[in-house]
């Protein structure tokens, strides 16, 4: 991962991107309340392969995180309703 300092937000941008895929990581400081308020960070996967979708990089890093247990982790579509989460996301979409 490249560090590219910190955004006008006051986070942290972080990037990995070769042939076959480009991955963005943005942290923030961690805060309290509502579980995406309490998880700082959002990776934003891109497949650049023709054998894999953007989809499935996406469902793989998830998979990867989850088995850590370690993460509150939400996955989002493009639309931002949630499509899988590892605690409850509550009816507030």
């Amino acid at each position: 991962m490249t560090d590219d300092g910190r955004d006008p937000t006051g986070g942290y941008r972080f990037w990995f991107e070769n042939d076959d895929m480009s991955v963005h990581v943005i942290v923030d400081d961690p805060e309290e309340g509502w579980p995406l308020d309490k998880v700082p960070a959002a990776a934003l996967p891109i497949s650049r392969s023709e054998q894999m979708a953007t989809w499935e990089l996406a469902e793989k890093l998830y998979d990867g995180l989850n088995a850590l247990d370690t993460y509150l982790l939400i996955a989002l579509d493009q639309f931002g309703m949630p499509v899988a989460a590892n605690f409850g996301t509550g009816d507030d979409w």
